[in-house]
């Protein structure tokens, strides 16, 4: 399957008694924010809709999803409150959302359609004159398929969104060796090569191993495709650099995530049998889609492949009595066989795929081959054995060898879910073939990533000792196709493992393959071994969906009643566990009855706001004295900003909203030769307003010729690595470099011998936070000069001053900012007294926040990177 995304929001309209029809829903605005790191990506849906009718009614939300993706989180904001979902087993969640639908409330729910293993809904029910923002966040381990990893999202609100945008970020440990953005598609149509672009999709580069793709249509550009908007797929896709190796492993909080992709491998020769459905059913366009299909495949065959085709009705035929070596001469004519097909007559699918199973099994020197059974039905069995148990059981002793069966269901007559257990029961892949126009390319489209392998029988080993690793995925698999990638996780139970040791196995076209790969967990240079702090949690998430996801595919091919209620229950049990959305929970979220009421206007900032200090009331003198410079500020948090000023009692402070990707300027000084840039990552998380908080994720100095980059778990300058835990300082030619403890907190302080000294604090994920991100402050400006800019740099040469100017509803002191630089017109900014925590040590203190109108003033995001400089 692909990575397939799909929004598809459907407003369902009905009906008063008066027959008026309601108003439809409108949508305000429909965001799609993707991070993508290692593969796994983690998507961020927002959307706003408002309900304009007098009643309620209901909207529907449907989002499509790969197999490897869980919903992690979905909020639904009414009123200016979150209302968080909750993840219950299946029919509780759907009592609890009937109940509150019931009652009028407004309420969402989000689960998996019993039919479509990889479809989620949710169903809205929106308050009369109310406004919701749906905010859904899931993560998807992205599968690699024909060469490329493809994440694509399907777009189709049915109407024309004022504010649209989708944004995608990539960063992987090796270098990106292409990032594309084709044409939007419909929806069945198959990855053909095009070699156009989405010409509205920008994509940049910041360094070689990272990509950030933005998509933004207007309304007129929507227009352009119908009066109803964008409907289709928006894709990318990209791939990596790659070894013949044993792959790359991620390992955090004891969990870890092992990707085996080798390059440069050559095909094993294949024995290829096509079991060609050619029923009554089939006549017509299935038959003659089916017939184009097969045609394609056999002239994919190479030379000295085997094959042969049997074609079954009622009864049943090969094409020849033993496999047929492939070479121009023997595919032309089995051609002319394929193209005098017709179809007529009952369905005989138990003798068909016994005697399949036999053919290959009398096959010679077929353990030195790859085997590959094509299966395709488009009905279900009317002739011969017709019991589905029974026939089950009878290929699964017939394939006595466990050679693959590849199964599609062709159309809507087929039993799809029996299709999907002669599959799973026979170490094959199942999928399901569209009745549409497109189909040739879907079946020709399932063979290609299904045919060509490079290895066979593989499997993994990890440390060597089976007792230090535990809970493992799948580890045996019947071979590695071309173009795709092994996924496996795991949690190693040894804490005093140093060094993570493993090996793959197969047989390849020239025989037995052995690949290892042996990393030290203390060694942050080894490139195949992303570590602890990159993601938090992200290899126990990934190992928990896996889990479940096998379990679910083993429960399918399971035929012992009470074994398979076992086994759902253990998928069950880590589906509430990891509050994942699976095929057997639902998430729910319901606004109270009780409606809530507040009296602060929207222009107010009400989301960090606390009472005043203790004492009940705020200092009623300030300092008014000459206009001031800075001598001293900082930056963290999501992120905002403080700056000390000369003459002032409480010192200026502001937020600025950044973008995941976006680079902010702190620190820019000619002279002194000192620039300071701050990367932003996401943190899918929301303020009040519904905005994703995006905090300090990487710091990079330039002093003269040295650079330094910082991110929470590594220190590197000029290409030497320091660590976070070290006590001992850094003399590092000019610059001295040392870790300290403040609060529990390591703070990298640097000292650039120019009477310039800065702080850089990190701070680590825990509880409810949702990433680790570093704050900066300035500690000793004396050695910058008056020509200093960046977000902290320019205050050092305006001048700042405060008045007060009364109290706002809140009983907060309100005052007007002036900032005055010279040769400008002075700047007045509006502000109020607030607390807010010192960059370093953490201490709420009393500053002038400025709500609106600072970054104005302040330099304002820079969209370019240095990491190009210097790549970690």
């Amino acid at each position: 399957m692909s990575n397939i995304v799909i929004l598809y929001l459907c407003f369902a309209a009905f009906y008063q008694c008066t027959g008026q029809t309601l108003q439809k829903p409108r949508i305000y605005y429909l965001h799609v924010m993707s991070d993508i790191r290692f593969r796994f990506a983690t998507t961020l849906v927002t959307s706003k809709v408002a309900n304009p009718a007098n009643t309620s009614q209901e909207v529907r939300f449907d989002v499509t999803l790969p197999n490897e993706a869980f919903i992690s989180d979905f909020q639904m904001e009414i009123g200016g409150k979150i209302y968080p979902g909750e993840v219950n087993e299946k029919v509780a969640a759907q009592k609890k959302y009937d109940a509150a639908k019931k009652k009028g409330q407004s309420a969402g729910q989000v689960k998996q359609k019993p039919r479509n293993t990889n479809r989620f809904s949710v169903e809205v029910n929106v308050g009369a004159q109310e406004k919701v923002v749906f905010n859904l966040t899931y993560q998807e381990l992205l599968k690699r398929k024909r060469g490329s990893y493809e994440h694509v999202i399907y777009i189709n609100p049915k109407q024309i969104v004022s504010d649209f945008q989708i944004h995608v970020s990539i960063e992987e440990s090796r270098e990106l060796t292409e990032v594309r953005v084709p044409p939007i598609r419909n929806e069945l149509e198959q990855k053909l090569e095009i070699k156009a672009g989405n010409t509205l999709a920008v994509v940049s580069r910041p360094t070689s191993k990272s990509a950030r793709i933005s998509y933004s249509p207007s309304e007129a550009d929507q227009r352009q495709n119908s009066e109803r908007g964008i409907s289709g797929l928006f894709i990318v896709e990209y791939d990596i650099d790659r070894k013949t190796n044993a792959g790359d492993v991620m390992v955090v909080d004891g969990y870890f995530v092992h990707f085996f992709a080798p390059s440069d491998m050559e095909e094993i020769p294949k024995d290829v049998l096509l079991i060609l459905d050619v029923s009554g059913s089939m006549y017509g366009t299935k038959l003659k889609q089916m017939k184009d299909a097969v045609l394609g495949i056999l002239s994919d065959l190479h030379e000295g492949d085997r094959f042969n085709i049997l074609k079954f009705s009622s009864s049943l035929s090969f094409y020849k009595e033993s496999s047929v070596i492939a070479n121009k001469k023997t595919v032309r004519e089995a051609k002319i066989y394929v193209k005098n097909m017709v179809a007529a007559g009952g369905t005989n699918i138990n003798s068909a795929l016994l005697d399949g199973s036999n053919f290959l099994n009398k096959a010679e020197n077929f353990r030195e081959r790859a085997q590959v059974i094509f299966f395709l039905t488009d009905g279900q069995p009317s002739s011969g054995e017709t019991n589905l148990n029974k026939i089950l059981e009878n290929v699964r002793i017939a394939n006595s060898n466990a050679f693959p069966i590849y199964s599609l269901a062709f159309g809507q007559g087929a039993d799809y879910n029996f299709i999907k257990k002669v599959a799973v029961q026979n170490n094959g892949l199942s999928r399901k073939i569209y009745e549409d126009s497109d189909a040739t390319l879907q079946i020709k489209g399932f063979y290609d990533e299904v045919s060509a392998a490079v290895l066979k029988d593989v499997s993994f080993k990890y440390l060597n000792n089976a007792s230090s690793v535990q809970n493992l995925t799948k580890i045996s698999f019947p071979s590695y196709l071309l173009g795709s990638e092994i996924v496996v996780a795991g949690k190693i139970e040894n804490n005093d493992v140093k060094v993570f040791d493993l090996s793959v196995e197969g047989l390849g076209s020239q025989g037995t393959v052995e690949l290892s790969l042996s990393a030290d967990l203390d060694d942050n240079s080894f490139p195949e071994l992303t570590k602890p702090g990159d993601y938090v949690k992200i290899t126990e998430k990934i190992w928990a969906y896996l889990t479940i996801k096998q379990l679910l595919e083993k429960s399918v091919g399971e035929t012992d009643p009470t074994v398979k209620e076992d086994i759902k229950k253990q998928a069950l049990e880590l589906s509430l566990k990891y509050k994942f959305v699976t095929p057997l929970t639902s998430m729910v979220v319901v606004k109270p009855e009780k409606k809530e009421t507040s009296s602060v206007d929207e222009e107010d900032d009400v989301a960090d706001s606390k009472p005043p200090p203790q004492g009940g009331s705020l200092p009623v003198s300030y300092n008014r004295g000459p206009p001031g410079t800075s001598y001293g500020g900082g930056a963290g948090g999501d992120p905002h900003f403080m700056i000390r000023i000369r003459g002032m009692e409480y010192p200026l402070c502001f937020d600025l909203h950044g973008n995941p990707g976006d680079v902010l300027r702190i620190l820019a000084d000619q002279e002194s030769g000192i620039f300071i840039n701050a990367g932003i990552v996401p943190s899918f998380k929301f303020d009040t307003h519904h905005r994703m908080k995006t905090f300090m994720g990487e710091i990079v100095i330039l002093f003269k010729s040295h650079v330094m980059k910082v991110t929470p778990t590594k220190i590197v300058f000029d290409g030497a690595e320091l660590f976070w835990g070290d006590e001992n300082p850094y003399f590092l030619n000019d610059v001295t470099v040392e870790v300290v403890t403040i609060k529990r907190c390591r703070v990298l302080r640097i000292d650039f011998g120019n009477d310039v000294q800065i702080a850089i604090k990190r701070t680590i994920a825990y509880g409810n936070m949702a990433v680790d991100y570093l704050n900066v402050y300035i500690e000793n400006e004396a050695g910058l000069s008056e020509n200093s800019s960046g977000m902290l740099g320019q205050f050092l040469h305006r001048h700042v001053t405060v008045h007060q100017r009364g109290t706002n509803r809140k009983n907060q002191i309100v005052g007007d900012i002036l900032i005055e630089e010279a040769g400008m017109p002075t700047k007045h900014v509006r502000s109020f007294l607030k607390e807010k925590p010192d960059e370093v040590t953490g201490n709420l203190e009393l500053c002038w926040n400025a709500h609106n109108g600072i970054t104005k003033t302040a330099e304002s995001v820079q969209h370019f990177f240095v990491y190009d400089i210097m790549e970690m």
